[in-house]
Parts: C-alpha cells; structure tokens; sequence
C-alpha cells in the first residue's frame, strides 16, 4: 500500500488491511484515498504515533506480493517514526 506524507513521494508498506485513522491526532501521512494512514499527538503526558501500515516489514513478508520498491524505503520510514516518537518531535502534517 503506497503512503504519502507532506511533500514527500508515496512510499509502499506492506498492510494487512490495517485501521483508517480519522478523528484523532494530526494527519501525517495518507492512504492513497486521502484517508489518514499515520497520525500524531498527545495523550496524557506522551506523545503518540499511529501507523495503520508495518513500516518495519523485511522483505520476507512480501512474498506472493508486488511491490515496485525494496522493504528498506519503508524500513528508513520506520526509524524515522520511531526517532519521532522517542524524541516527542512533530512530523510535518496535512
């Protein structure tokens, strides 16, 4: 499934059918039907990132899948989340 954040190119993720997340946080990034596909903010005292996709998918989980480009762009989006939600910094929203 292609995910595209603020001016950035769609970057595919493998998905299982994963949640639309309308209704809560700041939209990051978007399914391409322009439903939310990551979202951010507060809950609490902590900072909160959902992702209705797996960034974090080797390769392996591809199989029988296409896909027009390696798990490692998805993977560097991951660590970019990660690094987001660890260091409580706000990515760049619709």
């Amino acid at each position: 499934m292609a995910v595209t954040g603020v001016n950035t190119p769609a970057i595919e993720h493998y998905w299982e059918d994963g949640p639309e997340l309308s209704g809560w946080g700041a939209v990051v990034a978007k399914y391409p039907d322009g439903t939310p596909a990551v979202v951010e903010g507060t809950s609490g005292h902590g900072w909160v990132i959902l992702v209705g996709v797996h960034p974090e998918a080797p390769e392996t989980w591809r199989r029988g899948m296409s896909f027009t480009m390696p798990a490692s762009y998805a993977n560097a989006y991951a660590g970019t989340l990660i690094q987001a939600a660890l260091l409580r910094t706000s990515l760049p929203h619709f």
